[in-house]
């Protein structure tokens, strides 16, 4: 399994698209460990989509006050309503998950690395706590191609790591031949948990919480292709447990 102690810190040399050249930082901290290096194939890269794929959009305290007395992350607050209220609150989040769609921008980099990914052979996938009309838009928008795309309405949410396991289903490939971008921690958690590698692109101004959950850490969808090829050069570090 993946050891919660290291973080790798990615520096690029070229931030072009093809860079396949990457400096590994190992941060340790705690416990001693005896690491092994394990090369692997990543056949598919699975991304987030609202703050990964496109520039953060969607007012979470709008939505929140709209529907009125919720605190917290949203879907696990909507657990705990009643049938009528639930369905008000979903009319509530599809909107909002919708206009944003239709307002979107692409992070810097997105479709050409996409693109680029997809060209080398990659199978791709996104998995989000939205909706898929939302994923849908942004795809139609921006002339993106996604060959899994695993919404709330499919199964339980990130951080649970069922939306990784049926993407790596349907893109033919294991977890373990997968990495999941993302830039929130229950992205990172998700990837974790199914046994894939998790990338945090730190562009949230809270990201130095988050990457203790993190295998690497990217600051632009740019260093993605070289990190992807270090990976597949043998380094990423595994625990032995």
């Amino acid at each position: 399994m993946y050891d919660h102690s290291v973080v790798y810190i990615i520096t690029l040399y070229n931030t072009n698209i093809c860079a396949c050249q990457a400096v590994v930082s190992l941060c340790l901290t705690g416990r001693d460990i005896e690491p092994r290096i394990a090369a692997m194939q990543m056949k598919a890269v699975i991304f987030d989509l609202d703050g990964t794929i496109t520039v953060p959009h969607l007012d979470f305290d709008a939505i929140r006050a709209e529907i009125g007395a919720i605190q917290g992350p949203i879907l696990e607050a909507m657990e705990h309503m009643s049938e009528e209220e639930l369905a008000r609150a979903e009319k509530i989040l599809d909107r909002y998950e919708v206009e944003a769609a239709e307002q979107s921008k692409l992070n810097d980099g997105a479709a050409e690395v996409l693109a680029s990914l997809s060209d080398e052979g990659r199978r791709i996938g996104v998995v989000t706590r939205n909706c898929h009309a939302s994923v849908k838009r942004v795809a139609e928008l921006h002339g993106l191609n996604f060959e899994a795309v695993i919404t709330r309405e499919d199964g339980p949410v990130k951080p649970d790591p069922f939306g990784v396991f049926e993407a790596c289903r349907l893109l033919g490939v294991e977890a373990r031949e997968a990495c999941l971008v993302g830039d929130y921690v229950f992205d990172l958690m998700a990837a974790r948990r199914a046994g894939s590698v998790s990338i945090l692109l730190a562009t949230n101004e809270k990201y130095n919480d988050f990457t203790h959950e993190a295998d690497y850490v990217i600051h632009g969808l740019r260093e993605l292709p070289g990190v992807v090829a270090e990976i597949e050069n043998g380094g990423l570090v595994r625990d032995e447990d």
